[in-house]
């Protein structure tokens, strides 16, 4: 059985830890185009880290687009830190010690622990994501797939689980492969383990973390499982509102820099890629175009009209003490609350902020949206 032409429609939500909030205002102004009971016009969902995780979330309510964006918002604007992690600074400091000592005697070293326990996100995303409805939806149609990256530290592949109809088939390519899985809590908290910071999931008897770092080619999923169309969400500014490292850059400047690097330079470069592939595809003749093993696909981004760790310093204050304290050592104050901590502020006046900043960047192409999802807008 083929993929009907209808369920072409992929949605690519990036990682960018508590920067995603800023998507759930791009997708809040997308859904008052439709109807109330209309099912989410993007049957293809894919996501990496905190983007896996809110295509989850929309996967749970696919039969009506309205529910699942007013459920993710409500989550995102009632967020705290501690819902999310919490620093384990005194295991951190005994593991070390331990370590220190045992490499004096020879002994081998401990396996390096993570500054931050995210068992309370794991917990959030049981009590809130209703994992069965996703087959429910599949059964009825609502849904295509589902599709959830992760890196495997074992292989250095982009390992992308999915879910999905059941013509779809596993693939593997370089430095990549697709396998079909039931999405569960585990697969969310893989894909959004942030290196150092949080813990690596075993899965499968390998261990994987955050999504971005292998993927290479982040439009790669939604191709492989049919998509015709991709409407792209990405966290990084325009390029005319990106910083660049200060001449003296802090421990924060430059974790902040990498992580930015790691999130969204693959997808510039292969939104480039496919951009010059569409357009060689229109010099090839009609009649040839069979021959060829590629196919054009229509693509949109949206991304901040604004640099989102500039939001960041007057919400710097809410974090909890201990990890002020810690963002401190790596020389981040409040006067200079940017790069690592953009993406540890989950807090809801910041998360709001993003969330309000997404809503008015897409009103502000609202007409370009419409007319690449093929829907009228509605009338103030």
């Amino acid at each position: 059985m083929e993929q009907e032409e209808n369920n072409s429609c992929a949605l690519v939500l990036t990682g960018g830890g508590a920067r995603a909030a800023y998507q759930v205002g791009v997708l809040k102004a997308i859904s008052e185009c439709y109807p109330r009971s209309q099912a989410i016009p993007f049957p293809i969902l894919c996501g990496t880290s905190a983007g896996a995780i809110n295509a989850t979330a929309l996967a749970c309510y696919a039969s009506c687009f309205h529910l699942g964006v007013r459920k993710l918002e409500y989550i995102w604007r009632h967020l705290n830190t501690e819902d999310v992690l919490r620093l384990q600074a005194r295991k951190v400091i005994q593991h070390s010690l331990k370590s220190l000592l045992w490499g004096v005697l020879g002994k081998p070293t401990q396996i390096a622990l993570p500054l931050f326990d995210t068992s309370p996100l794991e917990r959030l995303l049981e009590k809130v994501i209703d994992f069965p409805r996703i087959d429910n939806n599949l059964l009825y149609g609502a849904l295509e797939v589902l599709a959830v990256t992760a890196s495997n530290y074992n292989t250095g592949d982009s390992t992308t689980f999915y879910q999905g109809r059941p013509y779809h088939q596993p693939w593997a390519r370089a430095g990549r492969s697709g396998r079909s899985a039931i999405i569960a809590p585990p697969h969310l908290m893989a894909s959004s383990a942030l290196p150092f910071i949080f813990k690596p999931c075993l899965l499968q008897n390998h261990h994987y973390g955050d999504g971005s770092i292998h993927q290479l080619n982040p439009l790669s999923p939604a191709i492989h499982l049919g998509a015709q169309r991709i409407l792209i969400i990405s966290l990084a500014p325009d390029e005319s509102d990106a910083d660049t490292l200060p001449s003296d850059p802090s421990s924060s400047d430059i974790a902040g820099h990498l992580l930015d690097t790691v999130f969204t330079d693959a997808l510039t470069s292969d939104i480039e890629r496919l951009q010059r592939i569409n357009s060689t595809i229109k010099l090839v003749p009609e009649r040839n175009r069979e021959q060829l093993s590629l196919r054009h696909i229509d693509n949109l981004v949206l991304k901040p009209s604004k640099n989102l760790d500039d939001l960041t310093h007057k919400h710097f204050h809410k974090l909890p003490y201990n990890i002020r304290a810690l963002l401190r050592l790596f020389g981040v104050d409040a006067g200079d609350a940017t790069g690592l901590a953009s993406f540890l502020l989950f807090e809801k006046g910041y998360c709001r902020e993003l969330i309000d900043l997404g809503y008015q960047d897409t009103q502000a192409r609202l007409e370009e949206v419409c007319h690449f999802l093929a829907v009228e807008p509605k009338k103030k």
